[in-house]
């Protein structure tokens, strides 16, 4: 009988030891995905000897280089309060491209309480507010004064002091007032320090032949978040690449993923670049993660496991183009200082998603006359810089 391709199951857990795999935990570890390539490609040498004939020996097999690649549809954890640490499956993606998990497991403060010398760009926190600078950049924050629902509330920080003075993503229509909170919610904030990112042990099932895979580096990290419309629709996601050894590899029953909930679509939410409100088609961030694998002949694929050596970031943008007196991207491109881009999506808590940059430099933009609207292209550049991407999952 014929292997059927929607048989596959992917199970993935953190794994602390390098070299050492972890087995992960069914169905718990289970994780929806889609889109998978497991490519197994062999590592040759051509052989070089002569034959005494004019035909030549085939080529050596060395080794094996094992690259493993699928799609995560980028979910919101759902539930009533956030997860424990590290059990968001999807998080540990995340953090093994170099994310830092940050959970606020309470709002802060508990009760809300007022803002002060509030504009439409920033605002002083209250006394609940922690003194501590850059302590809530890039989360997100609800401002009970600026909308009439739990969404519209929503909003992000884009910097903050040690005086507690918060600069939002936004620029709202009148100066912010009112009540404010930090509320409870999972991020996933860039770390740009030296300091190796997590390593993950997988299991891919292809319908009863079971892979376990260790050392999984993530090579390559893209999320594209298409705008959903009433013509067209479709998931934003998340694309991961992992270069990888094989473990062991055996016969076992596909096991039954478990339905993980419902996906919210871009759309009824918010695109801000540089403040303004702008008509986003899709963006797509691309973390530009850099791997190599160190040699060591001690070690059966002469290498040892890959590590992180680089990577630059960027946004990439398809949008409406509007005239300058709205937004004036060719003179943003010409000053190169720093713009926030805001994205959020979702009605709920459990179920929004914020994908916050506090800062990029616009690159030039292209105009577009390819259809009946104008639209415009191109890229938002990041520095390395802390916090510089950040994902939230409010509460």
């Amino acid at each position: 009988m014929a292997l059927k391709s929607n048989n596959t199951a992917v199970a993935v857990a953190i794994q602390s030891v390098v070299d050492a795999f972890t087995a992960p935990t069914t169905p718990a570890d289970l994780m929806p995905v889609s889109n998978l390539k497991l490519d197994i490609a062999g590592v040759t040498i051509a052989n070089d000897e002569y034959t005494g004939s004019p035909f030549k020996n085939a080529d050596s097999v060395a080794g094996k280089k094992v690259t493993l690649s699928y799609t995560i549809k980028l979910r919101p954890p759902g539930g009533v309060a956030i997860p424990a640490a590290n059990a968001f499956l999807l998080g540990r993606i995340l953090q093994a491209a170099k994310f830092t998990e940050v959970r606020t497991s309470a709002a802060i403060p508990v009760a809300p309480e007022a803002v002060s010398a509030g504009t439409t760009t920033g605002a002083t926190l209250g006394a609940g507010a922690a003194a501590t600078a850059d302590l809530y950049k890039g989360m997100a924050i609800s401002l009970a004064g600026m909308g009439t629902n739990y969404k519209e509330r929503m909003s992000a920080i884009r910097s903050y002091s040690s005086t507690k003075v918060v600069a939002f993503v936004e620029t709202f229509g009148s100066g912010v007032a009112g009540n404010y909170q930090i509320p409870a919610q999972i991020g996933y904030m860039r770390d740009v320090s030296s300091v190796d990112p997590i390593l993950l042990s997988q299991q891919v099932w292809l319908d009863g032949h079971r892979f376990d895979l260790v050392n999984c580096r993530v090579t390559q990290m893209t999320s594209p978040v298409p705008t959903s419309t009433k013509d067209q629709a479709a998931y934003p996601e998340v694309n991961v690449t992992f270069d990888a050894t094989i473990s062991a590899n055996s016969e076992q029953a596909t096991p039954a993923v478990p339905p993980a909930g419902t996906i919210p679509l871009y759309k009824d939410g918010d695109g801000w670049l540089a403040g303004v409100r702008v008509g986003l088609k899709s963006f797509t961030v691309d973390l530009g993660i850099q791997t190599e694998n160190p040699p060591n002949p001690n070690k059966v694929d002469g290498v040892d496991a890959a590590e992180l050596v680089g990577g630059v970031a960027k946004v990439q943008m398809v949008r409406q183009k509007y005239r300058p007196s709205t937004i004036d991207t060719l003179a943003l491109a010409d000053a190169q200082a720093y713009q926030p881009f805001f994205a959020q999506w979702g009605n709920a808590p459990g179920q929004m998603v914020q994908i916050v940059v506090p800062d990029g430099r616009l690159d030039y933009q292209n105009p577009d006359l390819g259809g009946n609207i104008i639209m415009e292209n191109g890229d938002l550049l990041i520095d390395a810089l802390s916090r510089g991407v950040c994902i939230n999952f409010p509460y």
